[in-house]
């Protein structure tokens, strides 16, 4: 039994095994490289074709651009602070101070929590952003 693997732009997409002749399987326009021996080549690797022989690699996505990383951040951003708001609602701190009947322990909760939102808000400011940033942590 041969095993082989079929490429589509410069990649493995496929894997078919067979005993017959497998050009006379498949229309000619579908490139199928015979690996038999080979299990480590995984669909999806980069496939590559110099002086007749094919060579196989695991496929290595490119880095994030700087503004795709800008791009993850602001919404990572928004969705720790969509969260911290709905926190907010349901726990009613700022409701509570503002009507007078907040505890001690509300009050510097509501503090944090305050604290926390403009830090989450403010990660544009640090000096690493977007490649590396300290992301802040939830008080509660």
């Amino acid at each position: 039994m041969r095993r082989y693997a079929r490429i589509s732009q410069d990649r493995v997409v496929e894997f078919f095994e067979t005993d017959g002749d497998i050009t006379q399987m498949f229309p000619p326009s579908l490139i199928w490289v015979e690996i038999t021996g080979n299990t480590q080549i995984q669909q999806g690797w980069v496939a590559t074709k110099t002086d007749g022989v094919w060579t196989f690699a695991a496929y290595v996505p490119p880095p994030p651009t700087e503004q795709e990383l800008r791009e993850q951040a602001e919404l990572q951003k928004w969705q720790l602070l969509n969260v911290a708001s709905g926190w907010l609602l349901l726990n009613s701190l700022q409701f509570k101070a503002d009507t007078g009947v907040a505890t001690p322990e509300d009050e510097t909760l509501l503090l944090a929590h305050k604290q926390y939102c403009i830090a989450v808000s403010d990660i544009d400011k640090q000096s690493g952003y977007p490649v590396t940033i300290d992301w802040p942590v939830v008080p509660y």
